[in-house]
């Protein structure tokens, strides 16, 4: 079970609603990485900011998670911009 970082916690709540943020901290809570170990920190962050406020988005990236965790960290810290990936966040660091 991974524990949500603070900064993590107060974002759900911004961005889903009631339900939808209790419903968010538990798919996030039970996220695992492609070895079976409980997601990092920018791991969760970068799919729950990947995700965008959508829950159904957020499921689909947690199961990604399992597969490759680098396409979560494209969805949360990257856009692409002229047709190539660039980097807007750095979610090793809190979420301001």
């Amino acid at each position: 079970m991974a524990i949500l970082p603070d900064d993590l916690l107060r974002w759900l709540e911004a961005h889903f609603s009631a339900a939808e943020a209790k419903a968010a901290r538990a798919l996030l809570e039970q996220a695992v990485d492609h070895d079976d170990k409980p997601a990092s920190a920018r791991l969760l962050r970068c799919a729950a900011v990947g995700s965008r406020g959508s829950l159904e988005q957020l499921a689909w990236l947690v199961e990604l998670l399992k597969i490759d965790y680098r396409d979560v960290i494209m969805a949360g810290e990257y856009d692409v911009r002229g047709g190539r990936p660039v980097r807007l966040r750095d979610l090793n660091e809190p979420i301001p």
